[in-house]
């Protein structure tokens, strides 16, 4: 039989067309794999933080790690992978009352969240009725594997066993001075961040100080926050303080942290007195202005924490007339 020229012209279109087809069919899968692919490479998505100060008086909200310092009312964008740290910076003359919005749980003057949605956070200041007069105080911070209780025996020969604790910037107690010199002692229980508090104990409060891994320089940021928000909790009781930092291995590297931020809580601290281990040190050696923790007087001591009298004259020896002065 002859074969009709128009059929076959006929099949072997529609031939080429289903075998087209086909091809079309995957390179269309193809793009939708790379493109399926290519969305979940793509950074976390940003939510935006609505903050407000309350009748826009008083202070301004400080935000981490974006930098910026809201006095009124302003939107900011933060990594929804992240953890955002705002701090409440009351004006002179002025503290912290509360919190509103989605940090109204928080008691201190540093509210933490992961944005994983959009929130609305504002802060009300009011008149401050503390006194302006000067005062003096000690702020130790321990080290790595360490708790609060390590400065025990310095707070019972100094201080009638009697140094609050601050948490998160919340100070956990009454006041207690030295009646020789009259300086107040606070003590700071790091662990604010569930980063550093994976050995939280169910009844002793506050952790045992662990600086997570690999990222140790967020750890030490953070460590840094804890030290400011400290500071901010003594001047909401002191505004006209003077702060001795004493610390001991990682606590040393968490006031450097803060030492070398730019906020303002830096000018109540007129040194460090960095307590090394016999083995980290093999003398003591003052350096003022020290770079690292720009321009606050430092003292290197070896001696342990409850080495009262050590500490004592490592303080004198920093401070010169500040400790020893009635």
């Amino acid at each position: 039989m002859e074969k009709n020229p128009q059929r076959l012209n006929v099949t072997r279109f529609l031939s080429h067309y289903f075998s087209m087809s086909k091809q079309m069919k995957k390179s269309l899968l193809q793009q939708l794999v790379w493109l399926w692919l290519w969305a979940f490479s793509l950074p976390a998505t940003a939510a935006t933080l609505s903050l407000y100060v309350e009748d826009g008086v008083g202070g301004h909200i400080a935000a981490l790690p974006t930098s910026v310092d809201c006095a009124s009312g302003c939107l900011i964008e933060a990594p929804s992978d992240t953890l955002t740290s705002l701090f409440a910076i009351p004006d002179k003359g002025y503290r912290l009352q509360a919190w509103t919005g989605d940090c109204a749980a928080t008691q201190g003057p540093l509210c933490t969240l992961k944005a994983t949605d959009n929130h609305h956070i504002g802060v009300r200041f009011i008149k401050s009725a503390a006194s302006a007069k000067p005062a003096k105080a000690l702020l130790l911070l321990h080290g790595e594997n360490e708790r609060h209780t390590v400065w025990n025996e310095f707070a019972k020969q100094r201080f009638n066993n009697l140094c609050p604790i601050i948490y998160g910037g919340v100070v956990l107690g009454d006041d207690s001075s030295d009646p020789d010199n009259h300086v107040y002692c606070y003590r700071i229980a790091f662990g604010y961040y569930d980063l550093l508090a994976a050995t939280a104990s169910q009844s002793d409060g506050p952790a045992t100080l662990v600086v997570a891994k690999p990222d140790k320089r967020v750890a030490y940021t953070r460590l840094g926050h804890e030290v400011r928000a400290a500071v901010l909790g003594i001047t909401d009781r002191h505004p006209n303080v003077r702060l001795a930092l004493v610390g001991q291995a990682q606590g040393i590297l968490a006031a450097e942290a803060f030492l070398q931020t730019g906020s303002e809580q830096r000018k109540h601290v007129i040194g460090l007195l960095a307590l090394q281990a016999q083995q980290d040190s093999n003398a003591s050696r003052p350096t003022l202005m020290h770079p690292r923790t720009r321009r606050a007087a430092t003292l290197s001591l070896t001696a342990a924490p409850e080495q009262d009298a050590l500490l004592s004259s490592g303080l004198a020896q920093l401070t010169q007339s500040w400790w020893l002065a009635k």
